[in-house]
């Protein structure tokens, strides 16, 4: 898994590549915890290349949204690929997240 961030317009923009599982997750959540500390911005997280989550990976997008929303800030998602979705869709975690076609579409909803 490659993690990258960087701040574009009023939003961290975080790009994920590659698995997220039980292996990644906890990287991931270091990772984005010293993002939020750093960037205090709404986030977006741009899943592009990011070719398999599971149950981890969903538990980390939970904790990171939960955290972002103690700070009023939010956390949207871009160019899911299939696999991912269908996770996020079997786990019924579609409404809970904001999930947009295009990193675009995703700077136009915050």
């Amino acid at each position: 898994m490659q993690v990258t961030g960087e701040m574009k317009n009023n939003a961290f923009v975080v790009t994920l590549k590659g698995r997220i599982d039980m292996e990644t997750s906890s990287e991931l959540n270091t990772t984005l915890e010293g993002y939020l500390e750093a960037n205090f911005a709404p986030f977006i997280l741009n899943c592009k290349d990011l070719e398999y989550i599971n149950s981890s990976g969903l538990t980390s997008f939970v904790h990171l949204s939960q955290m972002l929303e103690s700070f009023h800030l939010q956390l949207v998602f871009c160019e899911l690929q299939p696999p991912v979705q269908e996770v996020i869709d079997i786990a019924a975690m579609g409404d809970h997240f904001n999930i947009f076609p295009t990193e675009q579409a995703a700077f136009e909803s915050l």
